[in-house]
């Protein structure tokens, strides 16, 4: 009989825990951490230790002015530095916008409350010495191929052919600076298909090496204008797909081009789910290459979601090729799954076994592993990833902390990004994130 023994360590490591999840019934403390003092594989007081900032964290009142504005990222940062952490992850592009005074890029609402129209003073400057003033790193956070948020079609717009609808919906939602609407609204019939509508959001076409060309010279000019210390993207690419439509929509017709003048030259042709994912990588690695050609010393990550499986079962989603970026050098510095499960193992990815899991995909050296944690789920009624109800961990005020001993144990973890800034300041939170705060000692 062979012996599967990491099924039984994970089943020792969570019965361990079991001490953490009734710490509040029983007074139990977690496990305690690792010190470099105790020999541990890495030095933890290097650790990355970071929170996303996300755009709706900037609130609605849009800051009308440089010294408003300075008052506000202060607070966060300040509040940053007292949580204990060393980076932060700032959105700056969250929808085909730009907080930062961009050639590319319209003024994002966030910035001024309208898009387009210039602030006034430049948002991601004041951020980024304002962070390093604080001895905060601070990473430039981007969604590369999302145009919009979700909307609802007007009258007009619903009966509309779809290059129409896509037109009507540009000079509704964008600005007349945003390279979508420009695309959508000039003569040339080529340019159409860079833009593309699905399910009630409109996207930047993945196969097309113009849009590959914006977004890779979006990135170009933060490097080269701003002293940040990383580039980020997370896990919005490809949009999920059904089983029954992933081969017929979306760039579907790029892909049948290509398998045209594939089949026509004589040359073997890739099925679309590696046609999807090879339009990821090659965008990837074309950042990649940008930013160490500007500064080799700022970084590049990606936060995808944590459910590793799906990316090999699911081959209508997302087309995240994390094997490759995870054991090839030249695609990115960091990778940072978002392990939003509890230990409990009535979820479909339970922390720690899916930590094992991206732990065990990491086979390039010159590559990190941070892992993403829920301070969103503390203290809520969030359910489990099954049909098994209420999630009770994320009462226990030992849950993050756990999460973070268990990662340090592996010996295999270099950070951790908190999700959201706004969660981690809640009140309701502030047992929780005391534990947390504690490992730092």
């Amino acid at each position: 009989m062979t012996i599967d023994w990491k099924k039984i360590i994970c089943l020792i490591c969570v019965l361990a825990l079991f001490a953490g999840s009734a710490g509040e019934a029983f007074g139990v403390r977690p496990v305690a951490a690792k010190t470099a003092e105790q020999g541990s594989s890495s030095d933890i007081y290097e650790e990355f230790r970071a929170v996303w900032v996300a755009y709706y964290d900037f609130g609605t009142s849009h800051y009308t002015n440089a010294a408003d504005f300075t008052k506000y990222v202060n607070e966060i940062f300040d509040n940053a530095v007292a949580l204990g952490m060393n980076a932060v992850v700032v959105h700056v592009r969250p929808f085909s916008d730009a907080m930062y005074k961009s050639a590319y890029f319209p003024w994002s609402f966030y910035a001024s409350g309208k898009q387009g129209v210039d602030p006034g003073y430049d948002p991601l400057a004041i951020m980024v010495e304002e962070a390093h003033e604080r001895g905060l790193k601070l990473h430039a956070w981007l969604n590369p191929y999302r145009i919009t948020p979700k909307y609802t079609l007007t009258e007009e717009e619903k009966t509309a052919t779809p290059l129409m609808q896509k037109t009507l919906l540009a000079k509704r939602l964008l600005s007349k600076k945003n390279p979508a609407r420009k695309w959508l609204s000039n003569k040339k019939t080529s340019d159409d298909r860079r833009v593309i509508a699905y399910q009630a959001q409109l996207y930047y076409n993945p196969a097309i090496a113009e849009v590959r060309k914006l977004i890779v010279n979006g990135v170009r000019e933060i490097v080269e204008n701003y002293d940040v210390d990383g580039i980020h993207f997370d896990d919005y690419f490809y949009p999920a797909f059904t089983k029954e439509t992933y081969q017929t929509i979306f760039d579907a017709p790029e892909y049948n081009a290509y398998v045209k003048k594939r089949t026509e030259a004589g040359k073997s042709v890739m099925p679309i789910e590696k046609w999807r994912k090879n339009n990821v990588n090659t965008l990837v690695k074309e950042v990649y290459s940008a930013i160490k050609s500007i500064d080799p010393d700022c970084i590049f990550g990606i936060s995808p979601g944590g459910f590793i499986d799906y990316y090999h079962d699911d081959y209508f989603r997302w087309y995240v090729d994390y094997e490759t970026w995870m054991s090839k050098p030249g695609y990115i510095d960091y990778i940072c799954p978002q392990l939003y499960w509890s230990f409990n193992t009535q979820n479909t990815y339970p922390y720690y076994e899916t930590l094992l899991k991206w732990e065990d995909a990491l086979t390039c050296d010159s590559v990190k592993l941070y892992v993403g944690l829920p301070a969103y789920k503390m203290n809520t009624k969030s359910s489990v990833s099954s049909s098994w109800g209420y999630d009770s961990e994320w009462y226990n005020q030992f849950t993050l902390a756990n999460m973070i001993t268990m990662a340090r144990d592996t010996g295999k973890t270099d950070g951790f990004i908190f999700f959201d800034y706004a969660d981690m300041v809640a009140d309701r939170n502030k047992d929780a994130l005391g534990h947390v705060m504690k490992l730092w000692d």
